[in-house]
């Protein structure tokens, strides 16, 4: 992974954070998973959709594509990480083959506008990329000339055992406070 993907991602990652919901409660997020799927449609996009998309990236749309890819392989390089990365739509929505037929393996599905039959599809292709983590996706997919025509999805799962567990030790600022509650820890203060 290339240290200029990695800041691209943090770059999108802060502009989020400052945008953040609920960081008074200590919100942790991150741009890694969304941003090869940005990235991909970046690739395939033309006019002014692909100006502002690499424009968010903070990448040339030109190699988007393949930033996404090695993003993705270096995300699946770090031990007990999945990502998912997916783009489905319906059979009859015209997008070109030559940015289809490059998307990485597994990432393309096709929706059959039965809500049913695709929530099926989507929540087992969820858990199968998330080894379990996420069981289903949460996308309202209604049937019939409503029907979702694409659907785009990115998540990371991540398994981990912390090198020293989490414990709970009274605060001398109060009985209901703890050292967690304050983000200190066996590590210190946490940043952010």
């Amino acid at each position: 992974m290339k240290n200029t993907t990695v800041r691209a991602v943090n770059r999108l990652t802060a502009r989020w954070a400052g945008h953040a919901v609920g960081r008074e409660h200590g919100t942790a997020l991150t741009a890694a998973g969304v941003w090869p799927l940005l990235a991909l449609l970046a690739d395939g996009a033309a006019g002014p959709a692909r100006t502002e998309l690499a424009e968010a990236l903070g990448t040339s749309a030109d190699s988007a594509a393949e930033t996404a890819r090695e993003l993705l392989t270096g995300l699946a390089g770090i031990p007990g990480m999945q990502a998912a990365t997916g783009l489905w739509a319906r059979a009859d929505l015209p997008l070109c083959a030559s940015w289809t037929d490059a998307l990485p393996a597994g990432a393309r599905g096709v929706l059959t506008g039965q809500a049913d039959t695709d929530r099926e599809a989507l929540d087992a292709w969820a858990a199968e990329r998330t080894g379990g983590l996420i069981e289903r996706m949460r996308v309202a997919l209604p049937s019939g000339p409503a029907a979702v025509q694409l659907v785009l999805a990115s998540a990371l799962a991540l398994r981990l055992k912390w090198i020293q567990p989490f414990w709970a030790q009274p605060d001398p600022s109060g009985p209901s406070r703890t050292r967690w509650t304050e983000g200190r820890g066996p590590g210190g203060r946490c940043s952010g």
